[in-house]
């Protein structure tokens, strides 16, 4: 059974892990004095951490020992980490963040049987998911995928390409329409799998659709050349008017 004041959050992006869970516990501790680590850089010194956890009594309220990166060191994490879990102060805390939580190690097992465990994942953002929901006109998807790429820092100019680049192939299946995605894929240069996602495209979108589209992308590539306009509003503004 977890521990109070035991926190092991583990997640593949520990400034996120800091910005997302980071200020719940900090309003739980808000009083307390905070020492910070980084097992990376820091020497993770068993005797001193444990004399600060313990000081607390005369100096602070309480006290909170945040470990960044605790899996670098497991084998001193865990030393440290047992010397604390035997002999618990309620109002004090340790925080271990690490990248995973590998079950297997003593510290891994100890984390299991004693700590609160919090992940924190960034998703996978897949620039062709955002193709998908286009090919469908799905401007509920289209919206979803193209702010999940805007929060992932994707380049709006990179987003205009692929979006153009995939219109243009659509263009040209949709011209061969009729014929086995084997052939289209050698007339046209392209693999196989794209001639098939893209051929999805076709039952949503007619010729003249695809030309207008096209007509609206060369617009928005006429203003995003001129430097004078939010790339992003651009093109979220074109990508949900398609799908109009």
């Amino acid at each position: 059974m977890p521990i109070k004041g035991f926190y092991y959050v583990h997640g593949n992006d520990t400034d996120m892990i800091e910005q997302r869970w980071f200020p719940d516990i900090e309003s739980r501790y808000s009083e307390a004095r905070w020492l910070r680590l980084d097992a990376t850089i820091d020497d993770i010194d068993i005797g001193g951490i444990t004399s600060e956890y313990y000081s607390n009594a005369i100096f602070s309220p309480s006290t909170v020992i945040v470990v960044r990166n605790a899996d670098h060191k497991p084998a001193q994490v865990f030393e440290l980490a047992q010397a604390l879990v035997e002999a618990p102060v309620g109002d004090n805390a340790l925080v271990l963040i690490a990248a995973g939580w590998n079950k297997t190690t003593k510290l891994g097992k100890l984390v299991k049987k004693s700590f609160v465990v919090k992940e924190f994942s960034t998703p996978e953002i897949k620039p062709f998911d955002l193709l998908d929901s286009l090919n469908t006109k799905s401007g509920s998807k289209v919206l979803q995928f193209s702010n999940m790429l805007f929060e992932a820092d994707y380049n709006p100019l990179a987003m205009f390409s692929l979006v153009f680049g995939h219109f243009l192939l659509l263009r040209k299946i949709k011209e061969l329409e009729g014929r086995p995605a084997p052939e289209i894929s050698r007339r046209l240069g392209v693999h196989n799998f794209r001639v098939m996602k893209a051929m999805v495209a076709c039952r949503h979108w007619s010729k003249d659709e695809l030309a207008q589209a096209l007509q609206e992308l060369g617009e928005i590539d006429a203003l995003l050349r001129t430097w004078q306009y939010d790339e992003r509003m651009l093109m979220q503004m074109a990508l949900i008017k398609l799908c109009l």
